[in-house]
């Protein structure tokens, strides 16, 4: 199967394919005479996986760690529910970071809005001392 007809049927881009081969996800397929890479029905479903498990937020690095897994003999599950677990945890301080800026910017377009109601308006936020410390990244 070459590399269009692959994209296609898993919705991905045959430059995305041609990365995650450069990134040692996928081997290196066989190629034609003519020079046209030949996929194999394990390469499709490789590659769905890979599509798979990066839509659940996992990084390159983390991918290649599963598909080592996959492809043990044993493919024991306890590595890869640590692995969901610590996902689960990182996408649950991503959505507290981000309720946090939610109410940071409700204030502030509150405050906006006070301001729009008085004549002449002075933009708040342009003109707010900064009274907070910033949070340090983690």
């Amino acid at each position: 199967m070459q590399i269009g007809l692959v994209a296609k049927k898993i919705g991905l881009t045959v430059d995305a394919i041609r990365f995650y081969e450069r990134n040692a996800l996928l081997p290196r397929p066989p190629r034609t005479q003519g020079g046209f890479r030949q996929y194999t029905e394990t390469d499709v479903e490789t590659l769905a996986f890979i599509r798979r498990v990066q839509g659940l937020g996992f990084k390159l690095s983390e991918i290649h760690g599963l598909l080592n897994l996959r492809g043990s003999r044993l493919q024991p599950c306890a590595p890869v529910r640590r692995r969901l677990e610590e996902k689960l945890s990182d996408v649950r301080r991503k959505l507290a970071d981000l309720q946090r800026l939610e109410h940071e910017l409700r204030l502030a377009l509150r405050s906006c809005n006070r301001e729009l109601q008085k004549r002449p308006a002075h933009c708040p936020i342009l003109t707010e001392r900064n009274s907070q410390k910033p949070e340090s990244k983690k």
